[in-house]
């Protein structure tokens, strides 16, 4: 009778540790399931606003061409601008990124080229639009990257790291930063 006993609670005790690991498994699951989540809806105000920011460069260009017709040469890079394509990857978004701040640089060099130019009202809304974007992008890639930090801690982190192998989850790359600082000091001039 008490060979039975001890065999019953053996399974008991098994049962219950069974039944922790599991919702353990289930639990770290869904927490990763929603990080990536988190990913994919943050990812999409990065590729908004990058759109939106090639929108106003694309406006910008063709405020600036009817200044300088003849200044090819700073025409050629926007001219060279690409759409971001729709669910892009976080390579495209960074291809996409870099592209534009470029871009956005010629623009800034046009204006100080072309002192009718910096004067004129239309280009300096434009200016101040592209500030506004480039802010806006700024907090759409720092809730991208938080979200990507919380995925790879995930990853790197025991014991979740094993759900992670198991689900083949990998480490994320980041949405990089523009260098913002050469970007103001740019800002600051244009606005005197």
């Amino acid at each position: 009778m008490l060979a039975l006993g001890a065999g019953v609670i053996v399974l008991i005790i098994a049962g219950i540790i069974l039944l922790i690991l599991l919702g353990w498994f289930v639990s770290t699951s869904n927490t990763i399931n929603r990080v990536k989540l988190k990913i994919e809806e943050s990812l999409s105000g990065v590729e908004i606003q990058l759109r939106q920011r090639y929108d106003v460069l694309m406006q910008g260009k063709n405020v600036a061409e009817q200044y300088a017709q003849h200044e090819q040469k700073v025409f050629e890079g926007l001219r060279g601008l690409s759409q971001v394509p729709t669910n892009a990857t976080i390579e495209q978004l960074n291809a996409a990124s870099k592209s534009q701040e470029q871009a956005v640089r010629s623009l800034f060099a046009l204006g100080e080229a072309y002192p009718e130019l910096k004067s004129a009202e239309l280009f300096n809304n434009l200016i101040n639009k592209l500030s506004e974007q480039s802010q806006q992008y700024s907090a759409s890639r720092r809730a991208v990257n938080g979200n990507i930090t919380k995925l790879n801690n995930l990853i790197v982190s025991f014991p979740s790291s094993i759900i992670c192998g198991i689900k083949g989850v990998t480490k994320m790359d980041y949405i990089h930063e523009e260098n913002l600082e050469q970007l103001k000091n740019i800002d600051l001039k244009m606005n005197l």
